[in-house]
């Protein structure tokens, strides 16, 4: 298996991608929490959805920085 730099690209404890999120619509983390569950429980997704909702991105390289920041 190749290598992916960008491994993150959802919320485990719900199973669900940020790009269905962005599919979605959701506009903010409030909105994907009450739709989809995401960041109600280890919280871990929180500031991938919130750069999610800043750059339009759906994947995203491990970042330790940012999972401290939730």
């Amino acid at each position: 298996m190749a290598f992916d730099p960008t491994p993150v690209r959802r919320c485990v404890c719900f199973d669900v991608t940020f790009a269905k999120l962005a599919e979605a619509g959701v506009s903010s983390l409030e909105e994907a929490s009450e739709k989809f569950g995401c960041g109600t429980k280890c919280g871990t997704c929180k500031p991938y959805i919130l750069k999610m909702l800043q750059t339009g991105e759906t994947a995203f390289s491990i970042d330790t920085d940012l999972s401290k920041a939730a």
